[in-house]
C-alpha cells in the first residue's frame, strides 16, 4: 500500500507523468497506470488468499506444471496428488521448501487446467455463408513412408455440407489455389466466408476487428468479391461448424490412413466422398444435407467471368552454380545465370523461372526443407566445355542410365563428342528418346558418336514414304500427237 500511496502522489501531488513514475519507481508502466488513475479504493473485494509470488517455489513450477500436464494422459488414480509432488520435490530436486507452497499452487494450477471457457450464444446461420479452415492428416505417399499433409474444409454452417481439399502445406499458394477449386466445382462463391488469424491472409491483427490483409488474399478476396470475417484471436469456437467438420473428416475420410500418390487424383476422389456424406440427415434440423444445400446454392455470388491464377512473384539472385532459393529448397537454373536476378512465379505445385521475360527452368515444388532439386538437361551445354568434370558433378547420377554408362566409358574428344550429341537431343525436346539411341547403336554393333547420331537422326527424323496410289481401273493411255503444229513456226500451215 505504501508503494501504491508513492504512485498516486508523484501523479496527483508532483504532476508527474506516468513514464516518468515508471522511471522513477523502476515499475512496469501498466502497473503505474493502474494505480495512479484508481478513483475507487474502498475493499470491496474478497481477500486473495492465493499467494502471488512464490520465492522458493518458483524455480520448481516448470516441474509441476510438466507432471499436471502428463497427468491428463494417464488413468485418474494414478496422478499426482499434491502430496507426492511435494515429496518428489523434496527427494529428486532437493526442495527445501513447505508443504503449503506446493498445495496452494498445484490446486491454482489444477483450477486453470480444468476452467471451462465463457458460455456461448447460440446463433443463426444465413444462408450461402461458409467457413474455412486447414485441418492436419497423415497419409503414405508414393515411397510407403509416413507424411504429413493438411485437408482445407469450407463448410456451410446453414446446411451442414462441407468440402475439401487436400495439399502438402498451408502456404497461401494452397489456401487461394484450395478455395477456387471449390468455387468452381459448386459453381458459384460464398457471399461471406468466415476464417481464424491464418499468417496466410492476415498480415497483422488491429484493434477489434480491424485487419490488415495480405496482398495476395486482398487480390483473390476483391476477384470473387466475398467478404471476409475473422475471428477474435484464440477464438475458435467462433467458427465452431468448420472446427467440427475438420475433426469429423480426419476420423472418417482419413480413416484408414490414406495412400496417397498424386494430390490431384486424391482431390478427384474428395469430390465423390463429400457428395456421399451429403447424404446423411442434418444434426439437428432432421433433413438430408443435401436437400438444405439447394438452399445455400441459390444464396452463392456468380462465378467471376475470368478464372483467377493463383501465384505469387518472387526476385532472386542465382549462385555462383546457378541454384536459386525458394522456402529453403534450392533449385538448380543454368550456371550461365549466376550472379544473375531471376524472377520465381510460385505456384502451390510448381515453380517456373523467368530471366529477362525469358523462360529459364521449370520445377515441380518441393515441400522437404533444404532439398537440391535440378535438371540436368541444363546443364548439359555447360558439361560440353569441361567434359572432365562430368563424374564429378552432382547431377551425373540423374542423366539416362544407358547414357551414363556410356559415357563413363568415354575420355578426351570422344566424350567431348558424345557430350555434344546428347546437347543436340536435348535442344531438339527429345530428352525421351535418349535410351532409344544408344539401344538402337547397341543392336548394331556401333556406339561410337557418329553411330549415335546416325541412329539418332533415324529415330527421330523417320523418313516420309507416301501411301501408294490405289485406282479402281487401269488407266487407258492414249497418245496421238499432231506435228503439224510446228509447221507454223516456219511459215506454214498447221493441220487438225
Amino acid at each position: 500500500m505504501a508503494q501504491q500511496q508513492y504512485i498516486k502522489h508523484l501523479y496527483e501531488m508532483e504532476e508527474k507523468s506516468l513514464a516518468e513514475i515508471a522511471r522513477t519507481t523502476k515499475l512496469n508502466y501498466r502497473t503505474v497506470r493502474k494505480y495512479a488513475l484508481k478513483d475507487d479504493w474502498s475493499e470491496d473485494k474478497l481477500p486473495n488468499l492465493e499467494p502471488e509470488s512464490y520465492p522458493v517455489l518458483g524455480e520448481f513450477i516448470p516441474t509441476i506444471n510438466k507432471w499436471l500436464e502428463e497427468d491428463k494422459r494417464v488413468p485418474r488414480k494414478q496422478r499426482h496428488t499434491g502430496k507426492r509432488i511435494y515429496y518428489r520435490l523434496r527427494d529428486e530436486f532437493g526442495y527445501t521448501g513447505s508443504y503449503s507452497s506446493v498445495k496452494k499452487y498445484v490446486r491454482k494450477k489444477k483450477a486453470e487446467m480444468s476452467s471451462k471457457p465463457n458460455g456461448y450464444l447460440p446463433l443463426a446461420h444465413p444462408q450461402g455463408e461458409a467457413q474455412v479452415d486447414f485441418g492436419e492428416f497423415i497419409y503414405y505417399d508414393v515411397h510407403g513412408q509416413e507424411s504429413k499433409a493438411y485437408a482445407l474444409v469450407m463448410s456451410f454452417p446453414y446446411s451442414n455440407k462441407a468440402y475439401i481439399q487436400v495439399f502438402p502445406s498451408q502456404n497461401q499458394e494452397c489456401l487461394l489455389e484450395g478455395m477456387k477449386c471449390i468455387f468452381e466445382y459448386i459453381g458459384g462463391v460464398p457471399s461471406r466466408i468466415r476464417f481464424d488469424n491464418m499468417s496466410t491472409a492476415v498480415a497483422q491483427v488491429l484493434e477489434g476487428a480491424e485487419r490488415k490483409l495480405t496482398d495476395g488474399f486482398t487480390r483473390f478476396m476483391l476477384h470473387y468479391r466475398f467478404e471476409a470475417d475473422f475471428c477474435n484471436p484464440a477464438s475458435g469456437n467462433e467458427k465452431g461448424n468448420v472446427e467440427n467438420k475438420v475433426g469429423y473428416s480426419r476420423r472418417n475420410a482419413f480413416v484408414p490412413v490414406p495412400a496417397i500418390t498424386s494430390f490431384d487424383e486424391f482431390n478427384e476422389s474428395m469430390w465423390k466422398w463429400c457428395e456421399e456424406d451429403a447424404k446423411r440427415e442434418h444434426y439437428s434440423l432432421k433433413k438430408p444435407i443435401e436437400e438444405l444445400w439447394q438452399d445455400d446454392k441459390k444464396k452463392l455470388l456468380i462465378l467471376p467471368e475470368h478464372p483467377y491464377s493463383v501465384f505469387r512473384y518472387e526476385s532472386l539472385v542465382a549462385d555462383k552454380t546457378g541454384f536459386a532459393v525458394v522456402d529453403t529448397n534450392k533449385y538448380g537454373l543454368s550456371p550461365t545465370l549466376a550472379g544473375k536476378t531471376v524472377q520465381a512465379k510460385i505456384y502451390f505445385n510448381r515453380i517456373e523461372y523467368f530471366c529477362d521475360h525469358q523462360p529459364v527452368g521449370s520445377f515441380r515444388r518441393c515441400y522437404g526443407h533444404k532439398q537440391e532439386i535440378f535438371d540436368w538437361t541444363l546443364y548439359v551445354s555447360t558439361l560440353c566445355k569441361k567434359p572432365r568434370a562430368l563424374e564429378n558433378t552432382r547431377f551425373f547420377s540423374k542423366l539416362p542410365d544407358m547414357w551414363r554408362e556410356h559415357l563413363a566409358k568415354t575420355s578426351g574428344q570422344e566424350r567431348k563428342s558424345a557430350l555434344q550429341l546428347l546437347e543436340e537431343i536435348v535442344s531438339d525436346g527429345n530428352t525421351a528418346l535418349c535410351n532409344d539411341t544408344i539401344q538402337l547403336a547397341i543392336e548394331n554393333g556401333r556406339t561410337d558418336t557418329d553411330s549415335l547420331r546416325q541412329c539418332y537422326y533415324m529415330i527421330s527424323r523417320r523418313e516420309y514414304r507416301p501411301v501408294p496410289l490405289k485406282l479402281d481401273a487401269a488407266p487407258v493411255m492414249v497418245y496421238d500427237p499432231n506435228l503439224s503444229v510446228y509447221d507454223s513456226l516456219t511459215g506454214g500451215e498447221a493441220h487438225g
